[in-house]
């Protein structure tokens, strides 16, 4: 089960993105796959045991620490 810390944005970068709001102290998405994303700056887990194609250009604002992220893979 992979894990990955997710990358942080700058609000001005995700201007016009669809953004997920996750709750502290649960997943904002989970199920479907083996993939697990944290957020980039507190670690918390955000999209649990997921597809990587139900990750792929995300954007989620941690419930936790405020920060926004998006999966590491969409800027490679």
């Amino acid at each position: 089960m992979p894990q990955y810390d997710m990358m942080l944005l700058d609000p001005e970068d995700a201007e016009g993105a669809d953004i997920i709001r996750h709750e502290a102290g649960k997943p904002a998405r989970e199920g479907g796959g083996d993939e697990t994303y944290r957020c980039g700056g507190c670690k918390t887990k955000l999209l649990v045991n997921v597809a990587h194609h139900d990750a792929h250009g995300v954007v989620v604002k941690c419930g936790k620490c405020g920060r926004l992220n998006i999966e590491p893979h969409h800027h490679r």
